[in-house]
């Protein structure tokens, strides 16, 4: 590590911790405090922008977390109880908002890349904002995350094939890497069908990864090494990383929908250190002394302009997903943010040679000011949804597990997620009074008995 490397550090940790405070203070989220954390980091401190590979190292493994705990987020149990009726609407609400992108990129006469920019969904920045309000399991939360995922899904694919069909044509190559994708998509398969299999044949082994009391953690080992394994497959298939562990994260979402414990430990893990890393380091990435000009801030509006009329188009598409009108608009407000895949899309422009440098920073500056302004304007619209549902509700940023479950040392009696797979984990044990111990299996005397 470089000298300037742990200078970099030493402001990414200072501000990882001053963020949440600040956030706070002035009432906005943390994400977008770190983002604008690191856009000043990046103005004050030379050669801040390039913060070297080993910065650059941590934030990219962030970002394939963030994917990955995206995919462990969405509810499989909610989603089957809703049936494939309502996938199909969140699918139409996604091609909804990129069709209305994309004649909006034609009259006002603008390239094609703009319309990728205009439709553009990602789940990054909607996650994190949903478990500060604790929404990540009511309708309404799951619903903005089921669009978000789609919409990230196709807008990944969508880059891919823009990417190849700008080098190489419609030619083979792009068939070629539709084949990888479906390669990537097999491998999740067999994946799941894998942890079924194992969960099914060795249950009492499986058990362990969802203990709480576990000093080798286990669980949360065997998830990490899930996410890198697709990593490294996405790596060698030369497809998008980020979509790969999306997927891992939905196959271990699925296969182990019921048992939340190593949930809330990658959560813990990815919120106090990698998430901030993530934030502050694309922040850092803009300038703003380039931002303060009348030409620059009139790009960057008209960016926000085009993404903001496309979602309040789709807002009735939302209505139609069980949602009240204020439930739709701040959906279409808290997708009007995707900061992650603007990032994204204006590196493929760079490559391609279809955007400058300052059209770069023009789509950095609309992605970190989209983060800031419209969930700020989402919160109290979002405020007014229903609450989390009790069972399910356990997905705050420093999550609190349940007493009964934290003091589960080895595994007893339940029944596992899996149909005909009973696994002992979750009895509740013996609870003693305040001043007195009790043996195992003796049975408490009430009060009044005492």
């Amino acid at each position: 590590m470089t000298t300037h490397e742990a200078l970099i550090l030493l402001l990414i940790a200072a501000g990882a911790l001053a963020a949440p405070v600040l956030g706070e203070r002035i009432g906005w989220f943390t994400a977008p405090v770190e983002a604008l954390y690191g856009a000043l980091v990046s103005t004050f401190i030379p050669d801040a922008h390039a913060p070297g590979p080993f910065i650059s190292g941590l934030a990219e493994l962030s970002f394939l977390l963030l994917m990955f705990l995206v995919g462990l987020e969405i509810d499989f149990t909610l989603l089957r109880q809703r049936g494939p009726r309502a996938l199909a609407k969140a699918l139409a609400v996604v091609v909804g908002i990129q069709a209305a992108a994309l004649l909006l990129t034609i009259a006002l006469g603008q390239p094609l890349i703009v319309a990728l920019m205009g439709g553009a969904l990602s789940v990054s920045l909607l996650l994190v904002v949903l478990q500060q309000q604790s929404l990540v399991h009511t309708n309404f939360g799951q619903q903005a995350l089921l669009v978000a995922s789609l919409g990230e899904f196709l807008a990944i694919i969508e880059l891919t094939a823009y990417d190849l069909a700008a080098r190489y044509g419609l030619d083979w190559p792009l068939a070629l890497a539709a084949l990888k994708l479906l390669a990537l998509l097999l491998a999740g398969v067999l994946t799941l069908r894998a942890l079924v299999w194992l969960a099914q044949e060795h249950p009492g082994r499986v058990a362990r990864l969802f203990r709480v009391s576990d000093t080798a953690e286990v669980g949360v080992r065997a998830a990490l090494a899930l996410m890198l394994a697709f990593a490294a497959i996405a790596a060698f298939l030369r497809v998008e990383q980020i979509l790969a562990t999306f997927i891992a994260g939905m196959v271990s979402g699925y296969a182990f929908r019921r048992q939340r414990i190593v949930t809330h430990k990658l959560m813990t893990l990815g919120q106090g250190f990698f998430l901030p890393i993530f934030f502050i380091t694309v922040g850092m990435s803009l300038r703003l002394t380039e931002m303060l000009n009348l030409a620059t801030l009139g790009q960057i509006l008209s960016l926000l302009g085009i993404i903001t009329v496309t979602r309040l188009l789709a807002t009735p598409l939302l209505r139609s997903l069980d949602l009240r009108w204020t439930q739709a608009a701040a959906g279409a407000l808290l997708l009007s943010a995707p900061l992650t895949l603007l990032v994204a899309i204006a590196q493929v422009g760079i490559n391609l040679g279809q955007l400058s440098a300052a059209s770069q920073g023009v789509t950095i500056g609309a992605a970190v000011a989209g983060a800031i302004i419209f969930p700020l304007l989402a919160r109290p619209l979002a405020r007014r949804t229903e609450t989390s549902r009790p069972d399910l509700a356990a997905t705050n940023i420093t999550p609190l597990i349940d007493a009964r479950l934290a003091s589960i040392s080895r595994p007893s009696a339940t029944t596992w997620p899996l149909p005909g797979v009973a696994v002992d984990i979750t009895r509740a044990p013996t609870v003693p009074r305040p001043g007195r111990m009790v043996p195992q299996g003796e049975r408490l005397r009430s009060p009044r008995g005492a």
